[in-house]
């Protein structure tokens, strides 16, 4: 990770190869979606679930058994629906997941790039005390300056130190939600803004494509059309509830029209839900790039400041610096590079999530296959 960070702060674009192994430590976006979507323990515990399901409907299909002497779990419309509620529920874990520790990664870029900008701005700030502390020694005035030089690089080291933590933290929560049990991860990438949605189409055509085909819906419509299909059995059935007077019949006729509802109501939701999550990203990438853009141009403008201040303070005379403040002036142009450095991390990092976020949420990841109806 420190080589990683010495890279980036020496401004080359790290971009190796885009196939990396399962066992590697070298990961960039495309390795963190396929390698979370293989390996994390939560989806796999989830895929085991429907597996599970799906071998009691394939046995409540072979069975000869009249459905009436059968459990719960081996009766043909039961098994179909909850085979179909686990696929629900593995899609929207899959979901969840990889917007998570694609998160958690553009974190993890965030903070190797912050602390690669604090290094450049730590070097400012240690050749400013440098300056500062030989004029002192002449100029006695110019000690308060040095101790305000002092607390700002004092200040920029232990923002080093805890960010230097956060990244390893960030770096260690992803491995955990990748399934990686072993070795530190490498970075093939650089923070910089990603382009894997278009979002020159309308926002409803988006809005409809992540109704059709989002985290969720395919398994919700799959159950609703079981349940219908449970429902016309009992239909059938219940012929013969009034000779018999048998209310379990009329019993798994309503409870099912319950459960049909319910997957409605649930699939409604989930497209609402879908509709709201697609204009968020869309609005987010849209006012992303524009923030990209002007923190861009903020840091050009930071930069020539302390360029400027920073020559001043090498052309006066000691008795003009201490009457204009060059010192003062001079670190607040570091302290507003700084902070125009941060903002741009900022705009990129929420904009590269809005990008990833809208990519799950259309249901575009190829790496996830729909299971069959």
């Amino acid at each position: 990770m420190r080589r990683a960070g010495l890279l980036l702060a020496a401004g080359i674009v790290v971009l190796l190869a885009a196939d990396v192994a399962p066992n590697g430590a070298a990961v960039n976006l495309d390795a963190i979606l396929r390698l979370t979507f293989e390996g994390n323990a939560d989806i796999r515990m989830a895929r085991e679930q429907v597996r599970e399901s799906q071998i009691a409907l394939d046995a409540a299909m072979q069975s000869c058994l009249p459905e009436l002497l059968r459990k719960d779990a081996f009766k043909k419309s039961a098994a179909e629906a909850t085979v179909w509620r686990r696929r629900v529920e593995l899609r929207q874990k899959e979901y969840k997941i990889l917007q998570e520790a694609t998160n958690t990664y553009f974190d993890w870029l965030t903070l190797l790039r912050g602390e690669a900008v604090a290094r450049d701005l730590l070097k400012y700030e240690e050749k400013l005390l440098g300056r500062a502390r030989k004029l002192a020694e002449t100029e006695k005035p110019v000690q308060v300056v040095v101790e305000a030089i002092e607390t700002a690089v004092y200040g920029r080291r232990q923002y080093l130190l805890h960010t230097h933590q956060k990244a390893e933290a960030a770096a260690a929560k992803l491995a955990y939600l990748m399934g990686l049990n072993e070795g530190g991860l490498t970075p093939l990438e650089m923070l910089e803004p990603i382009s894997r949605v278009d979002i020159s189409a309308p926002l409803e055509v988006l809005v409809r494509q992540a109704q059709d085909n989002g985290p969720g819906v395919r398994e919700l419509q799959g159950l609703i059309a079981s349940l219908q299909q449970s429902i016309a059995e009992a239909c059938r059935a219940q012929r013969c509830c009034a000779r018999t007077g048998a209310p379990l019949v009329c019993g798994r006729l309503q409870m099912a029209q319950s459960q049909l509802q319910q997957a409605q109501l649930s699939l409604v939701r989930l497209q609402l839900e879908l509709r709201a999550g697609v204009e968020d990203a869309y609005t987010a990438i849209l006012s992303g790039r524009e923030q990209i853009d002007l923190a861009s141009k903020t840091i050009d403008h930071a930069k020539e400041t302390y360029r400027i201040m920073d020559l001043r303070e090498t052309e006066e005379s000691p008795e003009v610096r201490v009457r204009n403040k060059t010192y003062d002036g001079v670190l607040n142009s570091i302290h507003q590079l700084g902070q125009a450095q941060s903002n741009y991390l900022t705009a990129i990092d929420n904009y590269n999530k809005a990008q990833v976020r809208l990519l799950l949420l259309l249901g575009t990841y190829t790496n996830c296959p729909a299971p069959p109806h």
